[in-house]
Parts: structure tokens; C-alpha cells; sequence
């Protein structure tokens, strides 16, 4: 008799477990399906983009970590001694270049993957937060988000970071159900690589040990161990990167140098609370360090160590926070609302702008404006419990550090793995909180999804899309294919005719398509809107090819006038005093480009010609022999060589 007892509880237990498991498969399946909507969405994309002039990394900083990705494939690791940007992407692309041939397809298809498994986490995160339904929400919300399928395909830091703060995250929610040493230097792994990605984690980190702390003890659950572990395992990820700086550089650099510069960036009287490059520095990444480190070193009348350049910067910026605390705090809460802007406020491809580039963009895909208002929505639905803390504490870290410096699209992003979970979780919990009465919640809610709404609205900057036009250009410029650039250029001007660098860029393409007369009209018109050293140059470029040497002389004295960092105008100068047969100038100018750029084989030739001119012959020849071994394909040290071959001295 108590056996069948026993067999008849076994089978009822059985019966429930088999119940049970029936929804898990149910989700299950429903989580495969948002992964392969993901990834066709993805794929559809890709197929799409491959028409569009920022598809290859030709511009600003897709082509600074492209050109990083190389060196590191080829072995460098050395170079730069002290990095400027955060590392963990290139050399994370670098390896991916290392195994593939430099494949650009094979890199966006990783990133594709990394995609996926950002929705993966969005998912797992979505569960923990609310329900599995939440989590599914917010994958299904992850897998057609358009902003976020539109920035994967672009080969910045965001590719991994997006995804690995998704883990962190998810991971942290672990962390405060077992706090073990494991999970704590899991955890501390995840959150050291996500700020080799973006910094701002950092800020996340010592609120988060604090409160887990706190919690574990009110819990009378001992955590120190696992405490330490997760402060120790982030110290760990990120001191390779402390010591390579020390190592190569010899200069004590925490992460990055150009962090003080970025402070600036968002914090000078002409700040607006996004991207605006300061006055004599240049918008990509390569002409932001040497800018920067020129101004620096200028006005501290010395040369400086990178870790100098930084101080500099973030010393200027602070004097600004004291003289004027009033705009400081206004510029504080204006970036505060551009976070929200339902827009997406970018600084290399702009969301908007590709829309008329790309077919499959103009399907409506949610955007901010859909996913914004619901995450504020969830935010407030789960605060009461542990993870809705720790959702407060993520979001309000990151913010912190966001409006330090300055707003665009791509520093939103790494935040879209806690958005998506929020957003599900606001539907399913708004519905618990309507079957339970609960008008105060979901009261709260609601005024919270309103604000987001109607932050998202002010549009507190304009759009220029000008600007996207001439990025276009200049990807079709710097393929030499000019007749494609001036169409893009046209339609830059027809967007804004003031645009300076329009009319700069218009002049760069007609010159190379040999039409001079109408490129100095655009030149002048570029100098009459902002002066600039390169209009200045290329117009004295224009008097050079005229003869005019006299006016050639002025423009490029002019622009080293507006930017002694150059080296460009000097290497024309001392070409104007070759000319002239002045050759001692010549060569004091050349010698100065090379100072600036020695890497330019141009330069060397020049050098060599001048020097060989004053009868320095061995001196003449290593500077030739230097500009082959920098580019054995240029035509003017080949043609020297030759008749150095055949006895020139």
C-alpha cells in the first residue's frame, strides 16, 4: 500500500514538473525566434549598407580604430606608446583583421554577432528585473531597435561595449543573488573590459560595492571577500593598459590622455553640450591629438608628456567651472535633456542622414522616442525592489559622468542593455499595477514616461545635415574619385551655403578634377566664412601653380598663422623658397614639416632637393632614400633615384 502511495505521488510530481517545463520551452522558443528576427534585421542591414559611402572606415573615428585595428594585426602593440583612445576595440578588431585577411565584411559580421548576444542579455536581464515575458519584450524591442542595428555595423568602441555592458549588468543582478568570490571577479572582468570600451562604467563601480555591501550586511550575509574580489578583478583587467602607457610611453597614464582634452571639450565658453571641436583643433581623432598636444605645448611654452597635455586641458576646463558656475551648471542640466532627445545626436554617421542612403532604414523601427518614455516607465515600476536599486544606481552613475563632458548618440548606447529590460518590464508591471489598483505607481510612471516624452522634444541643438553631405564628400576624396564628391558637395551647399568647410571641400574636388579657376572662388568663400589654415594653404597652392609666388607665400604663412601644427604649409614654403633659390629657408621650413609629420615622403624629397642644391649630397640622399622606404610607390623620390643612379651628386 505505501508503495503505491509513493508511485502516485511521484507521478503527480512528474506531472507538475512536465507542466512546468511546458512554458520554459514555450520561451525558449520564443527567445530563438528574436534572435533570428535580429539577425536577419541585421543581415537585411548589412546587405543594404554596403551602397553607402560610410560603409568602409575612410572618415574620422571609424578610420582612426581601422588604421590601429592594422598595426595591431601586423604585431604592433607598441604603437601609440600612450594611447590616446581606449584600446579594447582595436585590438579586439586587430585580431579579427589577424584572422581574416583585414576581411572589413568578416568584422561586420562579428559585430553583427556581438549584436545578438547583446539581445541575449537584454533577455536574461528582462527576466530577472520583472519576468520572462518583460524579457522577452525587451529583446523583441533590442532586435528591432533601429539606432542599435544601425551603430553595430560601424566600426567604433560601442560594437563590444554595447554588448559587454548588457553583461555587466546582467552579471551584477547575479552577483546580488550569490555574492561569491567567483562572480564577484566575473563580475569585476566584465566591468574592467566594458571601460576599456567607455569609461563611465567607473563610476558605477564604487557606488555599486558600496550599496552591494550594505545590502549583504543588513542581510547578515559576510560579502567582504566578494567585495574585494569584484574591486580587485577591475584593477586587474585594467592595469595591462596603465603599464603599456608607463612601459612605451614612460608617462603615468591611468587609461587614456585625452580625457582632460574631452573635459574641456564639454566644459569652455563655447560649450553647447555636444560635439564642438574647440578653436584651432580639428574634428577627427588624429587631428584632435595633435592639435591639442601643439596648443598645449605652445602655451605652456615646453614640450610636453601626454599625461601633461591631458592636465592641461582638464586644468583649463576646471578654471572655467570656477569663473563660471552658473553656465557650468547650465550646461550640467542642457546635457542632462539632450541624453533624452528623442533624436539620435551623432558625431560620426548620423542616424537620420543614412535614412536617404539606405532602403532599409526607412522602415519605421522604433527609435527613443518609443523605447525612452517606456524605460523611464519601468525604471519607476521596479524601484522598490534590490535590482531596481541597481538600475537607479547604473543609470545615475553614468549620467554623472556623461554630463562631465558632453552628449551624443554613441554615448547613449552603452545604456540601451538596462533601456530594453526597463521597457519590457514597464508593460508587464504597469499591468500588475493596474489588476492590483495601484493608481500611485502607476501614477508615477506615467509622469516619468511624460518628462522623458517631453525632453525628447526640445530639441535643444539643431541638425545640420550639411555636414553629413560633406562626410559623404570626403569618403568619395579620399578615394580620389572627385567627379562623385562634388555631387555630395553640391548637395551640402544647397543644405547651407555658409558652411565654411562645404565650400573648402567643394574647392578640394574641383582642383582635383583640374578646375581651378571655380576652386579658388570656393576657397575664398571658405576663408571669408572662417579662416583656416587649410583653405589658407590650398589657396596659396592655387598662386603656386600660377607662379604667383608673392601671394603664395603670404596664404601660407597665414596658415601656419592660424595653425603652427601643420606641416603642410611648411613643406610649401620651403618649395616657394627652393623656388626663389633660397635654399638654406628652404630647408629650415622643410626641416620643420618633418618636426611635425615625419612620415611624409614628400617632405623628405623636398628636403633632399634643397639640401642637395647647397651641396649636401649624403644628406640629400638619405632623405630621398627615407621617403622610398616610406612609400616605394611615390613617383617624385623614384624619378631622383634615378638620376642618382646614373651619377647626379
Amino acid at each position: 500500500m505505501g508503495s503505491k502511495k509513493k508511485t502516485a505521488r511521484a507521478a503527480r510530481a512528474a506531472t507538475a514538473a512536465s507542466a512546468s517545463s511546458r512554458p520554459a520551452k514555450r520561451f525558449d522558443a520564443a527567445l530563438w525566434a528574436v534572435l533570428a528576427a535580429a539577425l536577419l534585421v541585421r543581415i537585411a542591414y548589412w546587405a543594404a549598407s554596403r551602397q553607402s559611402p560610410f560603409y568602409a572606415p575612410g572618415l574620422l573615428d571609424p578610420e582612426y580604430y581601422h588604421e590601429w585595428a592594422l598595426r595591431v594585426a601586423t604585431g604592433d602593440i607598441a604603437t601609440p606608446p600612450v594611447f590616446y583612445g581606449l584600446p579594447l576595440y582595436p585590438f579586439f578588431l586587430g585580431i579579427v583583421y589577424a584572422l581574416t585577411g583585414a576581411s572589413l565584411e568578416a568584422a561586420k559580421f562579428v559585430q553583427i554577432a556581438l549584436g545578438l548576444v547583446t539581445v541575449f542579455f537584454v533577455y536574461r536581464t528582462g527576466e530577472k528585473l520583472s519576468s520572462r515575458t518583460a524579457g522577452l519584450l525587451g529583446a523583441a524591442l533590442a532586435a528591432v531597435y533601429g539606432p542599435l542595428f544601425f551603430h553595430e555595423q560601424i566600426l567604433t568602441s560601442e560594437a563590444i561595449g554595447v554588448p559587454l555592458y548588457a553583461a555587466a549588468f546582467y552579471f551584477s543582478l547575479r552577483f546580488l543573488d550569490e555574492p561569491s568570490v567567483r562572480r564577484g571577479s566575473a563580475l569585476g572582468v566584465l566591468c574592467g573590459l566594458a571601460a576599456l570600451t567607455k569609461a563611465g562604467i567607473l563610476l558605477f563601480a564604487p557606488f555599486f560595492a558600496i550599496a552591494a555591501f550594505l545590502h549583504f550586511r543588513r542581510a547578515g550575509i559576510s560579502a567582504r571577500g566578494a567585495v574585494a574580489a569584484f574591486a580587485g578583478a577591475i584593477l586587474l583587467t585594467l592595469a595591462p593598459v596603465t603599464a603599456h602607457n608607463a612601459y612605451h610611453g614612460k608617462d603615468f597614464v591611468f587609461l587614456t590622455s585625452h580625457s582632460g582634452f574631452n573635459l574641456y571639450v564639454g566644459n569652455n565658453p563655447k560649450s553647447e553640450g555636444v560635439f564642438v571641436a574647440p578653436e584651432g583643433t580639428g574634428t577627427n581623432v588624429k587631428s584632435q591629438m595633435e592639435d591639442s598636444r601643439a596648443i598645449a605645448e605652445r602655451e605652456s611654452g615646453r614640450p610636453l608628456k601626454p599625461s601633461e597635455v591631458s592636465k592641461f586641458w582638464s586644468e583649463k576646463a576646471k578654471a572655467f567651472i570656477r569663473e563660471n558656475p552658473g553656465r557650468f551648471f547650465w550646461l550640467c542640466k542642457q546635457k542632462l535633456l539632450l541624453f533624452f532627445d528623442a533624436r539620435e545626436i551623432s558625431d560620426v554617421n548620423d542616424y537620420t542622414f543614412e535614412k536617404g542612403l539606405n532602403p532599409v532604414l526607412r522602415f519605421p523601427w522604433p527609435t527613443f522616442l518609443v523605447l525612452g518614455p517606456l524605460a523611464a516607465a519601468g525604471l519607476v515600476l521596479v524601484t522598490r525592489s534590490t535590482y531596481g536599486a541597481t538600475a537607479w544606481i547604473w543609470i545615475g552613475a553614468y549620467l554623472l559622468g556623461m554630463v562631465s563632458f558632453f552628449v551624443n548618440a554613441r554615448y547613449r548606447l552603452p545604456l540601451l542593455g538596462i533601456f530594453f529590460p526597463l521597457a519590457g518590464a514597464a508593460v508587464v508591471e504597469a499591468r500588475r499595477r493596474l489588476d492590483a489598483k495601484n493608481w500611485a505607481a502607476l501614477g508615477l510612471a506615467l509622469a516619468a514616461a511624460v518628462w522623458v516624452a517631453w525632453a525628447g522634444q526640445l530639441r535643444l541643438v539643431g541638425a545640420d545635415f550639411s555636414r553629413d553631405w560633406v562626410n559623404a564628400g570626403d569618403a568619395f576624396t579620399e578615394k580620389k574619385d572627385f567627379q562623385s564628391a562634388v555631387g555630395y558637395y553640391r548637395k551640402a551647399l544647397d543644405v547651407n551655403s555658409s558652411s565654411p568647410k562645404a565650400n573648402l571641400a567643394m574647392g578640394v574636388a574641383l582642383s582635383g578634377l583640374g578646375r581651378r579657376e571655380e576652386a579658388k572662388d570656393f576657397y575664398l568663400t571658405s576663408i571669408a566664412l572662417e579662416p583656416s589654415s587649410q583653405a589658407y594653404n590650398n589657396l596659396g597652392m592655387w598662386h603656386n601653380e600660377r607662379r604667383d609666388f608673392g601671394e603664395a607665400e603670404a596664404c601660407f604663412l597665414k596658415a601656419i598663422k592660424l595653425k603652427g601644427n601643420s606641416p603642410e604649409p611648411y613643406n610649401n614654403l620651403g618649395m616657394i623658397y627652393g623656388n626663389r633659390g633660397d635654399y638654406e629657408k628652404a630647408v629650415e621650413m622643410l626641416q620643420k614639416s618633418l618636426e611635425i609629420n615625419p612620415s611624409s615622403p614628400r617632405a623628405h624629397t623636398n628636403l633632399g632637393l634643397a639640401l642637395h642644391r647647397l651641396g649636401r649630397g649624403e644628406e640629400a640622399i638619405r632623405h630621398w632614400k627615407k621617403a622610398v622606404e616610406i612609400d616605394p610607390h611615390f613617383p617624385e623620390v623614384r624619378q631622383i633615384l634615378s638620376l642618382l643612379e646614373k651619377g647626379v651628386r
